[in-house]
C-alpha cells in the first residue's frame, strides 16, 4: 500500500470515530436542553435500514418555552416580517 493510500485510509477511518462520536453527543445535548429548558420541545428523528443497523440522522427540532411565550408566539421574528402598525 503506497504511503497516499495509508494516509487516506487513517483520514477516513478518524473521520468515522469522529461521526460516531458526535452523533452519541447528540443524545446527551437533547437530554441537556430538557433538563434545562423545561416545558421546551425537544424531537431527534432517525432511521435504522435494519433493526440491527445504527441509525442514520435525519433531523433535531428544539422549539423553546420562552419562544412559545410572548406576544408573537413562537414566530421568528429575524425570518418573519411584521406589520409595524400591529
Amino acid at each position: 500500500m503506497t504511503r497516499c493510500r495509508r494516509a487516506k485510509k487513517m483520514v477516513k477511518d478518524k473521520l468515522a470515530v469522529n461521526f460516531i462520536h458526535e452523533f452519541a453527543m447528540l443524545w446527551d445535548d437533547a437530554g441537556e436542553l430538557r433538563l434545562k429548558n423545561l416545558g421546551s420541545t425537544i424531537k431527534m428523528a432517525m432511521n435504522r435500514v435494519t433493526p440491527k443497523s445504527p441509525p442514520h440522522f435525519k433531523r433535531f427540532y428544539v422549539y423553546f418555552k420562552a419562544m412559545k411565550r410572548g406576544p408573537f408566539k413562537g414566530e421568528l421574528l429575524a425570518a418573519v416580517r411584521r406589520d409595524g402598525n400591529n
